[in-house]
């Protein structure tokens, strides 16, 4: 059985220049880094599938200027799995009465892009050495927003992840947060856990 890990940056108000932005992996204790730029370890939740919520929330509810746009791959129609997590995505909502999530071809793009960098440059972060944070790389490729979030899963199945991030406090907050509209999902095969599942949300 393959160890699932996931990593979840959730939208709240960023008022700062700071933002918290957390990560957790499986087994591990996780470090927060908040506005006031302090470490807080927590110990990891174990769950039957060592999933782990990562509660430090960043947003940004400004937009900038892009930069000149980084070119992503072409085309955005969803593949079959991607278009498999949105499905498992929108239920989720529709029983809680939330409207569904529409496929973003420029965010799905990104989710892409983000995918495959990690497994390229073997790591699990939300902030990119190539890229920055999602935000930072969000605005790069053009995509604007007013609000936004992003939740990471290794996996080897669509179901698998689905589930896991559902498990995970702040994973399913990102899923059923009202403010969001839009939805760029990436599954890239590849890496330690088979696959790498990346969801950017936008409103």
């Amino acid at each position: 059985m393959k160890k699932l890990v996931v990593a979840s940056v959730l939208g709240a108000s960023l008022f700062g220049a700071n933002a918290g932005i957390s990560e957790a992996a499986s087994s591990c204790p996780f470090a927060s880094l908040n506005n006031n730029q302090t470490q807080q370890a927590q110990a990891a939740p174990q769950q039957q599938q060592q999933a782990a919520p990562a509660p430090a929330p960043q947003q940004e509810q400004a937009k900038a200027p892009a930069e000149a746009a980084p070119k992503a791959e072409a085309g955005a129609e969803l593949t079959a799995q991607e278009q498999q997590m949105l499905n498992l995505v929108n239920q989720e909502r529709e029983k809680q009465g939330l409207p569904a999530l529409k496929a973003d071809p420029e965010l799905t793009k990104v989710a892409r892009v983000k995918a495959k960098d990690m497994i390229d440059n073997n790591y699990f972060d939300h902030n990119s050495p190539t890229y920055g944070s999602p935000f930072d790389m969000m605005k790069k490729f053009g995509v604007d927003y007013n609000t936004a979030g992003e939740n990471l899963a290794g996996n080897s199945s669509v179901e698998g992840a689905h589930t896991s991030l559902m498990n995970s406090q702040g994973h399913r907050e990102n899923i059923l947060k009202s403010e969001y509209t839009s939805v760029g999902i990436g599954v890239v095969d590849g890496g330690q856990y088979g696959k790498m599942f990346v969801q950017m949300f936008k409103g």
